[in-house]
């Protein structure tokens, strides 16, 4: 049993509280990732609040320049940015003026749980496949709780292009097929990740990663991706056993499927797609 001065990190009280609620609710032990979620939105607003309440307890004439500017923002912060609910992330949307006519930028927070020394989990629900039982009764099969393997991709991604790769630069084009492609767009980009490192492994050497065969590369993701949709597999990159097409209608599949066949039978597609995302890259820098 550990003591008061082990190093065994013990739950929070957001955790401890979580936890006491459900135990009155009759669902002992019970760590309700939902919950989770909405609390940290609850805590979120709360210090929204009170970094309003503080700035406007001080006197903005005794500033001058931009630490006048800074409080002035601060003293309507809760006018210029809105919170919500994105899934198992946090959105705050983040307005340059308090009428929130103009969007400035969005950032995701997500809660995450640390189990151990490398294993993190996000408040997002697992779709599995339905029994024959469930299937008659119309009911979900779900897990709170879905494994994060964010840390993972980011530092595979970071030194991915030691040698000017355009690794990065082929997933930043995918990620934009979402704009372009209204088909295209339920595929998350870890869909899109989960393809690009099968490519990847499958292209070792440094230089079929070379600027000059971005097209080629991207042209191999899109082959990867049809082809996974067309046996209705697509084994997560991290946990193989996790299929990331369950839960996704078949015909969506499908179309989806028909869509990306057209676009890799279409050079002259490909090639609009990539001018396409290079000149928002372009307005975006």
């Amino acid at each position: 049993m550990p003591t008061e001065n082990s190093d065994v990190q013990k739950p929070n009280k957001l955790i401890r509280d979580i936890i006491r609620a459900n135990d009155r609710k009759g669902r002992n032990n019970l760590f309700s990732a939902c919950e989770l979620a909405g609390r940290f939105l609850g805590i979120l607003q709360q210090c929204l609040a009170e970094l309003q309440e503080e700035a406007r307890k001080r006197d903005v004439s005794e500033l001058s320049g931009e630490e006048k500017w800074k409080l002035e923002q601060l003293q309507h912060i809760r006018d210029r940015i809105r919170l919500r609910r994105h899934g198992p992330a946090i959105q705050m949307d983040v307005y340059t003026d308090a009428d929130r006519s103009s969007k400035l930028h969005s950032v995701d927070m997500v809660p995450t749980m640390q189990i151990g020394e490398d294993k993190y989990y996000v408040p997002k629900p697992v779709k599995e496949k339905k029994s024959a039982e469930k299937q008659a009764s119309g009911s979900r099969v779900q897990k709170e709780w879905r494994q994060s393997f964010s840390l993972k991709e980011k530092e595979r991604l970071s030194t991915a292009d030691r040698e000017n790769g355009c690794r990065k630069q082929v997933l930043r084009v995918l990620k934009a097929t979402r704009m372009h492609k209204p088909e295209l767009a339920w595929l998350s980009s870890f869909h899109y990740k989960t393809a690009l490192f099968r490519v990847m492994d499958q292209h070792t050497n440094d230089e079929a990663w070379k600027g000059e065969h971005l097209g080629e590369r991207l042209m191999n993701v899109f082959e990867q991706i049809e082809m996974e949709l067309g046996r209705g597999d697509m084994p997560n990159y991290f946990l193989p056993e996790v299929n990331l097409l369950d839960g996704v209608q078949e015909q969506t599949i499908s179309n989806t499927r028909c869509r990306l066949q057209k676009l890799i039978g279409s050079k002259k597609n490909m090639r609009q797609l990539l001018e396409s995302v290079r000149t928002r890259c372009a307005c975006e820098s």
